[in-house]
Order: structure tokens, then C-alpha cells, then sequence
């Protein structure tokens, strides 16, 4: 962004021409209007200091244009600012959000990981155990197969009770003895199996377990890289918020830095202005001889001249095409919101356009001025019982000068873009006791 402070000194040196302009324009403010004739030395010394206010005002005008453009910039910069953060802003808000899932995401997927581990433990120890007794149960079972292959199997049992016996009795108790040895062959056998069934259902917990957790694993590796991406994205926007206020902040000082030049032109302005209506009102009341009416202001007044609407057409239109770009009246300035008064009305005009005097009167300035730029003012003296004048600004050449009595519809200057402006055109204004007035009610 290009800031004042880039341009600081070159900024001093066409301040300090323009006050120096300034302070020309006051010194010649009474150009043409002196009681007594001027020597040569006098007229000599003066057009060395017309010289000097011309090259002055170039350069002025040349720092005034800069300002425009930077407070314009500023203005476009803040407004994309002020654009731009409420979406930069859903954007952290949502990008925030996303990171709380994935953090609330994270806390679950550690539990459950936490949780299978602590299975895992549980399986592993289980299966140890299950190990254990399945050892011990397969000995036991070996141990009895052992027997009963040394005592010739259960039916060699049964033949040898049968055959040996002594009598009934014995016989029973043989039987009952080689039952007893079949059912614990059996069951032995079938707890053996039964034990094995339970190992394999261990085996087979711990390996479901195991697989849970690489899946877990697999998901929190997932997850630390989805968390890793919406922190950062998060970050950005937080990145990009604090880029923003930074713009705004730098734009919002740009912009103060040009009001600041700004409220210096409008009072320059003014001052140019306020010297008008006392040069008009030092020539009415010479022609009257007595005070002059009104204050001493020259656009205090603000509109109308405090007289009553005046006849349609008492004044010729100074353009042959009248468009009106920018009317007379009270505005907001677009950047600077600072309330003036345009104290006249803008003509369009392109460079160069031919400029009419409004009615008949003596040309009593015409020459560089600060925001008028090139002026020309003609004292109309007395319209329907006001002492009137006309202003003609921003012009680029004169077809009149000062003393000169011109009739109404005289050519008496060309449009031009002098001064405080942004393009060619013609700012014409109506004073009436000196003081501005609305052309368009009623004068022309």
C-alpha cells in the first residue's frame, strides 16, 4: 500500500508550494482594482510574482492530485477491508469449529484406544492362563491313557472282572470300579476338549483386540493429520483477520492523513472565497457610498443572497451546452465525510470549451487562484437591486482581463481542470452582495 510517510518530503515541498501560493494569491489579491495606476517597477515586480504563483500552484496542484489519488486508494482499500471481513470471519468461526470436532475426535479415539489396550492386557493374560490349564489338563488326560494302556484298556478291565470274580459281590464292585474308570476317561477327555475350545476363543478375542488397534491407530494417524490440516487452516483465517485490520487500520490513517491536507485545502478555499466577496463588496460599496450590507464572510451565507427569487433569465448561460454534474448546496464529502459547502454549480465541460459572460460588467479578476484554479470574476454591478458578480473557475486560459468591460455572451475564458478537481469542467458561481448563490434558482 502506498502511504503518505513513502512520499513525506516530496509531500513538504508541494505543501510548501502551495502555501506559498497562497501567500501570493493574498499579495495580488487586489490586482486591477487599485485607485492609483502602478509604475513600471510595480508592474514589473508584480508579473515576476504572477511568474512565481504559476510555477507554485503547478506544483501544488501536482500534490493536490496526489493526495486525491491516495485518499481514494485508502477509501477503495477500506471498503474491500469492510467487504471482506465478515467472510473472512464465518470462515475462522466455521474453520474454529472444525477444530473442536477434531479435537473432541481425538479425546474419543485416545479412549478407545486406551480401552482396547487395556483388553489386550486382559486377553493376554486370560490366554496365558488358559495356556496353563491346558497344559495341565493334557497331562492329566495323558496320564490316564498312560493307565489304562498299561492295564490293558477298559474293556480288558471289564473281561478280567468278569472272569476273575470271586462271587456276585465282587463282581459289582469290579464293574462299578471299571465304570468309574470309563467316565473319567471320558471326562477327562471331554474337559480337554472343552479347554482347548476356550483357548482358541482367547486366541481369537486377543487377535480381534489387535486388530481393533491398528484400526484405532490407523484412525488417530488419520485424525492427527486432519487436525494438523484444520488448525492450520484455522490459523490462516485468523492469519488472514489480523492482515485485514492491519489494511483497515493503515487505511483508516491514510485516509485521516489526507483529510488533514484536505480541510487545509477547503480552507485555503475558503479564504480564496471570503477575499472575493470583500474585493465585490469594496466596489459595491464605492458605487453606493455607503456600507456595505451582508457579513463579511463570503460563503457564510450559504444560498440564496437573503433576497427573493430574481427574474428568470436575468443572467445568459456562460456554457452553449448546460449540463449540471454537481449542483450548488450542502454535501458529505464521499472519504473525508466532512460537510462544505459547494458554494457553486459544475458544468460539464471538456478542456478547452468556451466560457460566455453571464451579463454585461467589468472584469475585476482573472488569474491563478488555489482550489479555483485559473478564475475569472466579473462584477455585474447592479441586477434587480442586488449588486451581483459572476465566477467563472478551473479554467485553462483567458479571453479577458482584468479592467476589461465585456458584454453579455463575450467569450472571456476556456474550461479547464485547474485548481482542486478531479476532471474538466466549469464551476460557475452567482454571488449576490458577494455572497455565493444558487445559479439554478432562478439566474439563469
Amino acid at each position: 500500500m502506498e502511504t503518505v510517510r513513502g512520499s513525506g518530503m516530496g509531500r513538504r515541498r508541494r505543501l510548501s508550494a502551495f502555501a506559498l501560493a497562497i501567500a501570493l494569491v493574498m499579495g495580488v489579491a487586489g490586482v486591477g482594482e487599485s485607485a492609483q495606476p502602478a509604475s513600471a517597477d510595480t508592474v514589473a515586480q508584480l508579473k515576476a510574482k504572477q511568474q512565481a504563483l504559476k510555477d507554485a500552484l503547478a506544483q501544488a496542484q501536482e500534490g493536490l492530485a496526489d493526495t486525491g489519488e491516495k485518499a481514494e486508494k485508502a477509501a477503495a482499500e477500506l471498503a474491500d477491508v469492510q467487504a471482506r471481513q465478515p467472510a473472512a470471519q464465518a470462515a475462522l468461526v466455521t474453520a474454529q469449529g472444525e477444530v473442536r470436532t477434531a479435537q473432541d475426535r481425538d479425546v474419543e479415539l485416545a479412549g478407545q484406544l486406551a480401552a482396547a489396550e487395556a483388553a489386550e492386557q486382559v486377553a493376554v493374560q486370560e490366554l496365558a492362563q488358559g495356556q496353563a490349564d491346558l497344559a495341565d489338563a493334557e497331562k492329566r488326560v495323558s496320564r490316564l491313557v498312560s493307565a489304562t494302556y498299561r492295564g490293558g484298556g477298559v474293556d480288558a478291565g471289564l473281561a478280567a472282572a468278569v472272569m476273575g470274580g470271586e462271587g456276585p459281590s465282587e463282581l459289582a464292585d469290579r464293574l462299578a470300579l471299571v465304570d468309574a474308570a470309563a467316565r473319567l476317561q471320558q471326562g477327562s477327555t471331554a474337559k480337554l476338549a472343552q479347554v482347548r475350545a476356550e483357548q482358541q476363543h482367547r486366541a481369537d478375542r486377543l487377535e480381534a483386540v489387535r486388530v481393533q488397534m491398528a484400526d484405532l491407530r490407523q484412525q488417530a494417524a488419520d485424525q492427527l493429520v486432519e487436525t494438523q490440516r484444520v488448525q492450520a487452516q484455522a490459523q490462516a483465517a485468523t492469519d488472514e483477520l489480523a492482515a485485514l485490520e492491519v489494511t483497515k487500520e493503515q487505511a483508516l490513517a491514510d485516509i485521516e492523513a489526507q483529510k488533514k491536507v484536505y480541510q487545509q485545502q477547503v480552507d485555503q478555499a475558503q479564504a480564496e472565497s471570503d477575499d472575493i466577496a470583500a474585493q465585490l463588496r469594496a466596489r459595491a460599496k464605492a458605487r453606493a457610498g455607503k456600507p456595505s450590507s451582508g457579513s463579511s464572510s463570503g460563503s457564510s451565507g450559504g444560498g440564496g443572497g437573503g433576497s427573493a427569487a430574481p427574474q428568470r433569465g436575468l443572467l445568459g448561460n456562460p456554457l452553449a451546452s448546460m449540463t449540471v454534474t454537481s449542483s450548488f448546496g450542502y454535501r458529505i464529502h464521499p472519504v473525508y465525510h466532512v460537510r462544505r459547502l459547494h458554494a457553486g454549480t459544475d458544468l460539464r465541460a471538456a478542456c478547452g470549451t468556451p466560457v460566455y459572460a453571464a451579463a454585461d460588467g467589468e472584469v475585476v479578476r482573472a488569474g491563478p487562484g488555489t482550489g479555483y484554479g485559473n478564475i475569472l470574476v466579473i462584477d455585474h454591478g447592479t441586477i434587480g437591486g442586488r449588486d451581483v458578480a459572476t465566477a467563472y473557475a478551473h479554467l485553462s486560459r483567458f479571453a479577458a482581463s482584468v479592467g476589461k468591460d465585456v458584454k453579455k455572451g463575450d467569450l472571456v475564458a476556456y474550461s479547464g481542470s485547474t485548481g482542486v478537481g478531479t476532471a474538466c469542467h466549469l464551476h460557475f458561481e452567482v454571488r449576490v452582495d458577494g455572497t455565493p448563490t444558487d445559479a439554478m434558482a432562478g439566474w439563469l
